[in-house]
């Protein structure tokens, strides 16, 4: 038995936007508010998202508004 595991894919902001049609500041608020995956900061310049996070936030909105996979820890 092998133990695999999924290569973590980072997607960059021009990726995001397209998949998320939500303005950057919006982005920034939810993720402020816990309401949206981190982002990962790779650089001075430079952040990405998990792919997979996204994904999932994603699929939750689909369920309806009230989902979510990423509830905020006070």
């Amino acid at each position: 038995m092998t133990n695999e595991t999924k290569p973590v894919v980072l997607i960059r902001r021009k990726t995001l936007l397209e998949r998320v049609p939500f303005t950057d500041r919006h982005i920034l608020n939810l993720e402020k508010k816990g309401l949206f995956p981190k982002r990962r900061v790779l650089g001075a310049r430079c952040v990405a998202w998990v792919e997979s996070e996204v994904e999932s936030w994603i699929a939750a909105r689909e369920q309806g508004p009230g989902a979510n996979p990423f509830p905020h820890h006070s």
